[in-house]
């Protein structure tokens, strides 16, 4: 009868739930365990290793954007929903007086901003960039993946790492690397000290757009990549580091990984 009919549908209806809901909460939703804990740097640590090396200090930080991608909002921070947000590839450019700049991420390829969905791929601004890469002083590459260094495949071999290479170091005045080697192939974030004590912090995979600081959460573990089998956990210890240090710098300028707004204090377009 209706009766049986209806209560059937019910129990069709609720296994279809779960055999869809449960798996999508699992990949898209669940932001994953609450174990992480920050990661011990301090903004007195990077001041004063900013200090380490005498010298001039960049004056200006410079950027080029090579293009933008839609990427599904689930992919960047858990939970955030299945609407799509526009992301950016951007290069930058740490302006020193008197000598060659300091650039932060080589860009991409037009192959691989292609394999990589990116939209309006700006040859010209690319063109900017490996300018100042050739005569750049020194070049950091956040993530050694081809959306950072210049298309190159990305790397295979997880790189043999020195006792030291886990530490905080200054590469410059005012310059410091952070490395984060398990978010991705010599992953590292960026924090920059200019000659009028503004402050710059580059957070490279460790957070993705300014909603992953917001929300605290990582990348769903559908978007966790393969190469780094601990990147949630390490991505919510980075989320919770950088918020320690913002706490602690409030003045201090954050740029995420693929944020594409505009940036406080960083000027458009690479120097000549």
């Amino acid at each position: 009868d209706r009766e049986v009919l209806t209560r059937r549908l019910n129990y069709w209806l609720l296994a279809l739930l779960i055999l869809i809901g449960v798996p999508f909460y699992w990949y898209f939703i669940d932001a994953g365990p609450d174990a992480s804990r920050p990661k011990p740097v301090t903004m007195a640590q990077l001041r004063s290793l900013a200090d380490a090396k005498s010298g001039e200090r960049p004056v200006e930080v410079r950027m080029e954007t090579i293009g933008t991608r839609w990427v599904m909002r689930n992919r960047l921070v858990s939970g955030w929903g299945l609407r799509q947000t526009l992301t950016a590839v951007r290069s930058y450019e740490l302006i020193v007086p008197g000598q060659n700049p300091i650039v932060i991420d080589a860009g991409t390829s037009r192959k691989a901003a292609a394999n990589a969905d990116l939209l309006g791929f700006d040859s010209s601004a690319q063109k900017r960039v490996d300018k100042a890469l050739a005569n750049a002083s020194r070049v950091i590459l956040l993530q050694n993946t081809s959306l950072h260094n210049g298309g190159k495949p990305r790397e295979k071999k997880k790189p043999v790492r020195g006792l030291g290479d886990l530490e905080p170091r200054a590469v410059a005045p005012g310059v410091v690397e952070i490395p984060a080697t398990e978010l991705g192939p010599r992953a590292k974030l960026v924090y920059a000290q200019l000659a009028d004590g503004q402050e710059f912090l580059f957070t490279g995979p460790a957070a993705k757009v300014p909603e992953s600081l917001e929300m605290m959460k990582p990348p769903a573990r559908a978007a966790a990549p393969e190469y780094a089998p601990n990147y949630r956990a390490e991505s919510k210890a980075w989320l919770m580091t950088i918020n320690a240090l913002r706490k602690a710098a409030p003045d201090m300028t954050v740029i995420t990984a693929h944020d594409s707004g505009q940036i406080g204090d960083v000027m458009e377009g690479f120097s000549d």
